[in-house]
């Protein structure tokens, strides 16, 4: 949307209310699709999977991948059912014994806290985009789809630059990044670990949460990518449309 546009739309009280559901929107969106995406990668199997693969997890730890597989679902069904610790056990040759120090329980309950957190910020962004998509509509009918498009194609832009700085400054310098992470996430140093003894840094080191971090992001520019070009193959199908109607109008006068 240039500015000429903008401001012939400022004139009415209607443009005024466009523009601040498109304001709520080009907000909402890239959170929406950022906490999504941090919710289906933490839950998705595959993503252990790897990582037990990458970080060669069964050297580290000891434990076989059947015993890992359990672990992590352990993990995940933590994360989405109301149970206060998590309390994992693990079966080996020497027999049963509990993985997590009391240590790592209690940041797990931080790190539980948190994810809920993300869950319940996913539904809000969500409900608020479709909230203001049907008051779009209800202002302007069809043709709130032009100013649908060009709140994408801010939000996409700006959102996109953010997530290619936070990945350059990733792959430069991701120790600095996971610190500072965890230094505005928790309000408390349970998440300092030690790397050679509990077995929350042993399962899930750096390169794991690095390699996530990547995956969110680039599913991101997928899905930033994929609603962009949605909104515009139906603003162009919708402009050929009216082409069509006037088209046909013109028509009709010549014939009168």
């Amino acid at each position: 949307m240039n500015m000429a546009r903008i401001t012939e739309n400022l004139k009415s009280p209607s443009g005024w209310a466009i523009l601040l559901l498109g304001v709520v929107f080009a907000a909402c969106l890239p959170i929406f699709l950022i906490a999504g995406n941090v919710g289906y990668i933490t839950n998705s199997d595959w993503l252990y999977s790897y990582g037990w693969w990458r970080n060669g997890t069964t050297d580290r730890t000891g434990l076989p991948i059947s015993e890992l597989n359990s672990v992590s679902d352990q993990i995940k069904d933590y994360f989405n059912n109301d149970v206060d610790r998590l309390d994992v056990s693990v079966n080996t040759s020497q027999g049963e014994f509990w993985l997590f120090t009391e240590r790592e329980i209690l940041h797990m309950i931080d790190v539980k806290v948190l994810m809920q957190g993300v869950y319940e910020v996913s539904i809000w962004t969500g409900l608020a985009m479709l909230l203001t998509v049907a008051l779009g509509f209800a202002i302007r009918r069809r043709a709130f789809l032009h100013s649908l498009s060009s709140w994408i194609r801010w939000s996409v832009g700006l959102s996109g630059l953010v997530i290619v700085f936070l990945v350059v400054v990733s792959l430069i310098n991701f120790g600095w990044v996971f610190t500072l992470f965890h230094q505005l996430s928790f309000a408390n140093d349970l998440w300092l670990l030690d790397p050679y003894r509990h077995y929350l840094l042993l399962l899930f080191p750096q390169r794991f949460f690095l390699e996530a971090t990547m995956f969110i992001a680039v599913l991101t520019v997928i899905e930033f990518a994929g609603a962009y070009v949605a909104v515009r193959l139906i603003e162009i199908k919708l402009s050929v449309k009216s082409s069509e109607s006037i088209d046909d109008e013109l028509a009709m006068l010549h014939k009168g």
